[in-house]
């Protein structure tokens, strides 16, 4: 059995990296560390939880049923730890002109990381502070001073007032929504679907942060919203892509959600008519953005991936 107090908080970065990187070498080089040095710490993890965490794949290296099941519970320990360190600063009234930011896993893998890279290259200490989370979870670190900025999907109509309240935001990006497909799925012929057609299917759908977005998608596409039924609800988009690709069902998914998940034996098709996805990023009212955050979306801008601003 695992003691809490035999893992350190070390050995759960190290296995977080690996896991998003796919790979021991660049892990090693990511931490700063030599690949020996990553190797033993895993192995020694390894020990504690009983089984083998990581296993080689045709992609690369990805987590067993077990390390999946650590991997969940790191993320939670790493981003409380993150949490805390910044609650702690702020306990002390130190003064912080660095960006904390808060950021949908989507957004962050598929788009922004660049973005964050050319900043900090630019000003060294601007980041001080990045979590990935769900919607509802950056709404709240934003509101409590967590982080100073959120990244997310554009949900303010459906609070309208209390947005308008509480918030200023500016939208920052359009993203497609496309349907995914078994690769010999007989809509996988077709150039574009409907999602009347796609709710024929068995729909497999992100609960992620996303159910508002496909409520919204739905309501917009059937003459009565209520009648769409999810078969199943899944977390991860790789697990999504992984039942879809199993022919267990069809979806449709925001690009930026597949751009670092290549799948084997998946499709994407358009829909008809069009549905986009608005990414925003916003900030609480009674605190504006600092220096940073107004360069941050100022790079945005230069780059020529902001619209409209909304207030």
């Amino acid at each position: 059995m695992i003691r809490g107090a035999d893992i350190s908080i070390a050995q759960l970065r190290v296995l977080l990296t690996v896991a998003d990187e796919q790979s021991y070498t660049r892990a090693a080089a990511r931490l700063g560390v030599s690949q020996s040095g990553v190797s033993h710490s895993m192995q020694a993890l390894e020990k504690l939880a009983g089984g083998p965490l990581i296993s080689k794949a045709a992609e690369g290296l990805e987590p067993t049923a077990l390390g999946e099941l650590v991997l969940a519970s790191a993320r939670k320990v790493v981003g409380e730890l993150q949490v805390l360190s910044q609650q702690v600063a702020e306990f002390h009234d130190e003064v912080d002109e660095t960006l904390k930011i808060g950021v949908i896993p989507s957004a962050l893998t598929g788009w922004l990381s660049p973005q964050l890279s050319s900043l900090t290259s630019r000003y060294p200490e601007a980041i001080s502070l990045v979590l990935e989370g769900m919607e509802e979870e950056i709404k709240e670190w934003v509101e409590s001073g967590v982080v100073n900025m959120g990244v997310t999907t554009d949900v303010t109509q459906l609070n309208l007032t209390y947005w308008r309240e509480h918030f200023d935001w500016q939208q920052l990006k359009k993203d497609e929504i496309v349907a995914v497909l078994p690769e010999h799925h007989s809509l996988s012929k077709q150039a574009s679907v409907t999602v009347t057609q796609l709710a024929e299917h068995p729909l497999v759908m992100s609960s992620g942060g996303c159910e508002s977005l496909i409520q919204q998608i739905f309501a917009h596409s059937l003459e009565e919203a209520e009648t769409f039924q999810v078969d199943f609800w899944v977390r991860d988009t790789r697990t999504l892509l992984q039942m879809v690709a199993g022919d267990v069902g069809v979806s449709f998914v925001p690009t930026l959600a597949l751009t670092s998940k290549p799948m084997p034996g998946v499709v994407t098709r358009p829909l008809s008519p069009r549905r986009d996805r608005n990414l925003i990023a916003f900030w609480p009212k009674k605190q504006p953005l600092n220096q940073i955050g107004r360069q941050f979306l100022k790079n945005i801008q230069d780059e020529g991936l902001s619209v409209e601003h909304s207030q």
